[in-house]
């Protein structure tokens, strides 16, 4: 009866490890993922800052074309001020998202590093639950847990 209590002890420190491992697996799936999305935002807080220098580009080529239909320096006097005005204002926009495109990346390698954290807290406290299982295993074999019997001592 005790080999049976053992060998079940055995089979189910396997069967912790084994979960564990699985646990763990499946954390660093998810940290995989979070990766990937925060490229993923990343990329398209880029493409709407690169949208924004273009917007500028355009609108800064309709002000010189005005200008220069109407006769007047586009580089000179209110055509520059509002040349200027635009670029001051799509500058701030396209730094903005620049930043938020480093804060996707950054935000998604911390929460990806704290699901590889808790996938090795997994692994660790399977490995725990395993070796506990076992000891106890062992203990129910060995008479349980008694205290060993005390050693007479002799005087010669």
């Amino acid at each position: 009866m005790e080999i049976i209590a053992v060998v079940g002890a055995v089979v189910g420190a396997v069967g912790e490890l084994e979960a564990g491992k699985a646990q763990q697996r499946q954390y660093n799936l998810q940290a995989q993922q979070t990766e990937v999305e925060s490229q993923r935002k990343a990329i398209q807080y880029q493409q709407r800052s690169n949208d924004v220098l273009r917007r500028r580009m355009q609108a800064n080529a309709a002000i010189a074309a005005r200008a220069y239909a109407g006769g007047v320096d586009p580089f000179s006097g209110s055509p520059d001020l509002i040349r200027a005005a635009n670029d001051t204002a799509s500058g701030r926009e396209y730094a903005r998202l620049l930043e938020d495109a480093d804060a996707a990346l950054r935000g998604g390698m911390l929460q990806a590093e704290l699901y590889r954290e808790a996938g090795a807290t997994a692994k660790r406290t399977s490995q725990f639950r395993a070796a506990t299982k076992l000891f106890s295993a062992g203990a129910s074999l060995s008479g349980g847990t008694q205290a060993p019997a005390p050693i007479e001592s002799r005087n010669f």
